[in-house]
């Protein structure tokens, strides 16, 4: 009887932390809900604020569009296309490098890369109506140029 006393009392414990990891069942996480704030804290705290038209653009994408269209106004194209890229890659999200490209693919006569870009762009665009025109514009361009 003796030896199996010890054994039971290496297992006696861990079939006990076992049991009771079983039995606690898992507690949902609970959603955050500010603290409501009484009326007359609202008066002093709250401030209009307009909603923003256009995200704020990061300052190296928006260097990298400059450095782009002085590439183009030079005609060196492949290498506009290749910065805009590299913009792309931190702003995939930025309807207006999307735009740029096309126009470059455009110019450069890969019509079928310029209507696709064009209509990326106008998928991220948002209702920024100037940008889609353009779009518009590049698309029809191309298909023109295709016949």
């Amino acid at each position: 009887m003796k030896r199996y006393i010890r054994p039971l009392s290496y297992l006696l414990p861990l079939l006990t932390i076992q049991a009771c990891a079983i039995s606690t069942p898992p507690q949902k996480a609970r959603p955050y809900h500010p603290p409501q704030t009484r009326q007359s804290d609202t008066r002093k705290t709250s401030v209009p604020t307009a909603p923003m038209a256009t995200p704020a653009t990061n300052p190296s994408v928006q260097n990298i569009k400059n450095q782009a269209i002085q590439l183009k106004n030079k005609g060196q194209l492949e290498a506009a296309a290749q910065t805009l890229e590299r913009g792309l890659r931190i702003a995939p999200k930025d309807a207006s490098l999307w735009s740029q490209l096309a126009s470059v693919r455009l110019q450069q006569r890969q019509y079928g890369q310029a209507q696709s870009m064009a209509h990326k762009s106008n998928n991220l665009a948002r209702g920024n109506r100037a940008l889609i025109q353009k779009n518009q514009n590049i698309i029809l361009e191309a298909q023109m140029q295709q016949r």
